[in-house]
């Protein structure tokens, strides 16, 4: 049986990298669109610092998303709770056909 992209990412976040400048740092790149599924929850989880900090929303995409720490997302587009925030933190989880593989993000 194969299930739907929909039924495990039912929402849509816009996604905008991290793009290096060179002297002038990181900047945010252009926005792309992603399916998405998205969980607003405050959750303690430790940073790319090891340090702890709250999360506010988790964001599941597929895998092959490619999102690193640090890249902005926008949940919610269109909607009132629409906001951005920060990767703060990622995780796999990595699973076999019919299940998809996918990143979990959390947000700041």
């Amino acid at each position: 049986m194969t299930w739907p992209a929909s039924f495990f990412f039912p929402h849509r976040v816009q996604v905008r990298d991290m793009v290096w400048q060179g002297g002038m740092g990181s900047v945010p790149g252009a926005p792309r669109t992603l399916i998405a599924e998205v969980i607003d929850e405050r959750t303690l989880v430790r940073d790319k610092d090891s340090r702890e900090v709250v999360s506010n929303s988790r964001v599941t995409v597929p895998d092959n998303a490619a999102v690193s720490v640090g890249a902005l997302v926008t949940v919610w587009p269109g909607e009132p709770e629409e906001r951005e925030a920060e990767v703060i933190r990622i995780g796999r989880d990595k699973n076999d056909p019919p299940l998809p593989s996918h990143q979990i993000l959390w947000l700041t």
